[in-house]
């Protein structure tokens, strides 16, 4: 990916995708993943240096190209392109220091694709989140970002990112779910939240990039009030281990469960019963438990 640009200049995204750490932890509505690709591909151009006279953002150019990688457009990427512009110039980022407190700003002032080209501003307010960048940053590298397929996958990624130099950090579900803007079906269910975006997201980050943490629930009660995610190899270990430990107790239960569903499944049936009555996986151990001729 390229390092340098002149003004007006066509150019590859940077590697590194550098911001306060609060960048990374702002809410954002977008569920459009060109959208999010481009947001990153942007943000990896900010540069100090590059900003002009009136500490105004540069008008970027990049080739659409290096943002669409993996994405399946049908061959329609003016519209694909087009319908992720409007979503951004539309986008809005929130930010909360605290309960009593919230700051929304707008993201982009232009967005515009010309021949493979996409040519965008950042609004201006979003300096502060660029420039002084002394201690709290963030270095997040967006090749790896731009390889994870869902747009959870993407947040939990840059979030992760911004607090992997602690050993672990703790948000409680009600704040994830703020942040990563869930559906109503995952707030009330977190069997559905931990499947589809929890341990999705958990299984695309360490396959496709350098970060690695483990997650456990944190309850109150029977209640999951928190989401713990830790970075700190000692103490992911054992959590690793627990969720191991887990999944075998979970495979040995059906185990036994099947056993005792074929066994009286047959007692009830006998050789006269040909399957279907059942679970496939009960039905073929039955046939193993009790051979049949044919």
């Amino acid at each position: 990916m390229g390092v340098s640009m002149a003004k007006g200049e066509i150019v590859e995204p940077r590697e590194i995708v550098k911001a306060d750490n609060a960048f990374f932890r702002v809410r954002c509505k977008v569920k459009n993943i060109i959208a999010t690709r481009i947001v990153m591909a942007f943000a990896s151009l900010v540069d100090e240096s590059d900003l002009n006279e009136n500490k105004r953002f540069l008008k970027y150019k990049i080739d659409a190209a290096s943002i669409l990688d993996g994405i399946d457009a049908g061959g329609n990427y003016y519209n694909q392109l087009r319908e992720a512009a409007y979503t951004l110039i539309d986008q809005k980022l929130e930010q909360k220091k605290h309960k009593n407190h919230f700051k929304v700003y707008t993201l982009f002032s232009t967005i515009e694709y010309e021949n493979g080209i996409i040519k965008g501003e950042f609004h201006s307010d979003l300096l502060p989140f660029f420039l002084g960048l002394k201690k709290q940053f963030t270095r997040m590298s967006l090749r790896q970002y731009l390889k994870l397929p869902s747009i959870y996958s993407q947040k939990i990624f840059g979030y992760l990112t911004s607090w992997a130099g602690t050993p672990e950090i703790e948000i409680s579900v009600s704040d994830l779910h703020e942040m990563l803007d869930t559906p109503e079906s995952f707030r009330k269910d977190f069997r559905q939240f931990r499947i589809f975006v929890l341990e999705k997201a958990h299984k695309d980050i360490t396959a496709l990039t350098s970060l690695r943490y483990e997650w456990e629930p944190v309850k109150k009660g029977r209640a999951v009030v928190a989401v713990r995610f830790i970075f700190a190899k000692k103490r992911a270990l054992p959590v690793e281990k627990k969720k191991q430990d887990d999944a075998k107790v979970k495979q040995s239960r059906a185990t036994s469960e099947a056993f005792t569903t074929a066994i009286a499944c047959y007692q009830e049936r006998g050789n006269e019963c040909r399957g279907g009555h059942q679970k496939a996986e009960v039905c073929s151990l039955c046939r193993h438990l009790y051979p049949r001729q044919e």
